[in-house]
């Protein structure tokens, strides 16, 4: 039988740590929910902890100072896991080979830093689309364009073989009331398959 959980509180004394969604769930991408961060601070003052988990293309260090300016509070959480300290350890150790054509932002040139975890690894430049050995995207160049521009760049590629790192794997994310393409998680499906 299923059961329709109110309040955080009503389960959290049955779990040792959470693992949270962070966009939508603790904060709208614009701003904190006061609720869930008052749930949150409260669960871990009775001693659990909490991992917040993210799609965002960003380390964590960048999404720790972003979610303060929403609103979230540092006593909320833990741990912050994303998919692109996930996306670029992957990247540094080679999966798409060492020249890569980037899809994304200049605010998420970062994504490129060293990555000191790693003890040996892969020296990545950004070239070109037709000098590439593979692709990492962290979202669009432009999230208001329609993903449809890229698609020649897309079937180039694909016709090429290129592996595809996608750090982000959402089709669309919404910032508070406005929703935005994410080219990364339509290029994977519509051009490489889910």
């Amino acid at each position: 039988m299923s059961q329709i959980v109110q309040n955080l509180s009503d389960i959290s004394d049955q779990y040792e740590a959470l693992f949270v969604d962070l966009w939508g769930c603790v904060h709208n991408g614009v701003e904190a929910y006061p609720a869930a961060n008052e749930a949150l601070i409260a669960y871990r003052k009775r001693g659990g902890k909490v991992v917040l988990v993210t799609n965002s293309p960003r380390p964590r260090s960048s999404v720790a100072e972003q979610i303060k300016e929403f609103g979230v509070s540092d006593h909320a959480w833990d741990s912050i896991a994303t998919s692109g300290d996930s996306a670029r350890a992957a990247m540094f150790q080679g999966v798409v080979g060492e020249a890569v054509y980037f899809i994304g932002e200049p605010r998420d040139k970062g994504f490129f830093e060293p990555l000191k975890l790693l003890e040996h690894p892969v020296q990545i430049t950004c070239v070109a689309l037709d000098q590439a050995s593979g692709i990492v995207c962290t979202g669009p160049f432009d999230s208001n364009a329609d993903p449809e521009v890229m698609l020649p760049q897309l079937e180039i590629a694909r016709a090429k073989g290129l592996k595809f790192l996608c750090a982000n794997p959402d089709i669309v994310v919404d910032r508070g009331a406005h929703r935005e393409w994410w080219v990364c998680g339509q290029a994977a499906t519509n051009s490489w398959g889910s």
